[in-house]
């Protein structure tokens, strides 16, 4: 009997180590899940600005935006996962005859009204940086690249007939394109494209702003190829983990104006899918419009960093070294 008892003492002192030890795992589990998400909280902006170009960097995308040297380009990929490399080019803008009425311009069926726009190669002027700090921590960054330069619709030169299209002199036209990443939205970075100075040569025309995606290997400063797997969902055109969305709608001094979008070939010999944004006659107002580019992010599970795989790997320890001194008790 009191062999019995001493046998059921000692199983009660050993399940309640065993328990301690289960409390204790389950602490570790909890430290292990919430080390990343403090970790996360903690991410900030890294930004630099060097020979017309912008550098962004946070833990969800990287992003190169280029203003000087030639047409707007924004170069962006996963620092996760840095194999392939996207690339838009904002290469030129038109007016277009809307033959079917339909609000958006399809390549090959309508007709540009007058020579395109092709995007200035220099003559970019960059802002500075508007910076957001929270406890130290960047949380948004903004800046404006800008130009203004005079467009002839009408220019001279080889295969230029214009036929009957009323006369229309040159204009000067500026764009500015204004850029914002926020951590509170991971994986994306807006651009706002302001356009002012358009004149138009017909009332029922579209502008169409001609956009060029391609993808590259990572590091490749140009993209030189189609994206792979590129498909339209909505209001998004997807290639790999990659997107470029747009909105449907558009501001002109306050009024909204709806915005359609088309793929297909290029107008030109730019390389890669074009996407044609089309808006409705907005007269002598400023076009405002905010696309987006951005990352999908990873499928969830639990990433751990070195310090967090240390703390488990010492909990462990402590965990065996208790279980070997109940053992030999």
């Amino acid at each position: 009997m009191a062999i019995y008892t001493k046998f059921m003492a000692y199983l009660g002192d050993l399940m309640d180590t065993y328990k301690k030890i289960i409390l204790a795992a389950f602490a570790v589990l909890i430290v292990g899940i919430g080390v990343p998400l403090a970790s996360a909280q903690g991410n900030s902006i890294e930004y630099q600005y060097s020979a017309g170009i912008v550098t962004l960097n946070t833990d969800d995308i990287s992003i190169r935006v280029t203003g000087n040297n030639q047409a707007p380009h924004f170069h962006w990929w996963d620092p996760n996962n840095p194999t392939v490399d996207y690339h838009v080019m904002f290469v030129k803008m038109f007016e277009a005859n809307d033959t079917n009425a339909d609000g958006v311009y399809t390549h090959g069926t309508d007709t540009m009204v007058g020579a395109p726009f092709a995007l200035p190669t220099t003559g970019w002027d960059f802002s500075g940086f508007e910076v957001v700090e929270v406890d130290g921590n960047v949380t948004a960054v903004h800046f404006n690249f800008t130009t203004t330069t005079e467009f002839d619709p009408r220019a001279e030169g080889p295969g230029m007939d214009y036929g009957s299209l009323p006369n229309l002199d040159a204009f000067n036209v500026s764009i500015e394109v204004r850029v914002h990443l926020n951590l509170s939205i991971p994986g994306e970075m807006k651009f706002d494209l302001i356009v002012d100075g358009w004149d138009w040569t017909y009332e029922d025309s579209l502008l169409v702003l001609q956009f060029n995606i391609t993808e590259s290997n990572h590091g490749q400063v140009q993209g030189d190829s189609d994206p792979t797997g590129f498909h339209r969902t909505g209001t998004m055109f997807q290639f790999e983990n990659g997107y470029f969305e747009y909105e449907e709608t558009a501001l002109a001094a306050n009024n909204t104006l709806q915005v359609k979008a088309s793929y297909g070939e290029s107008t030109g010999l730019e390389a890669g899918e074009a996407v044609y944004l089309s808006f409705e006659n907005f007269g002598e107002d400023t076009l405002e419009y905010d696309p987006i580019l951005g990352i999908e992010p990873a499928s969830a599970g639990f990433v751990l960093d070195p310090m967090t795989l240390t703390l488990i790997g010492g909990a462990v320890v402590v965990l065996l070294l208790v279980a070997v001194v109940a053992k030999r008790r």
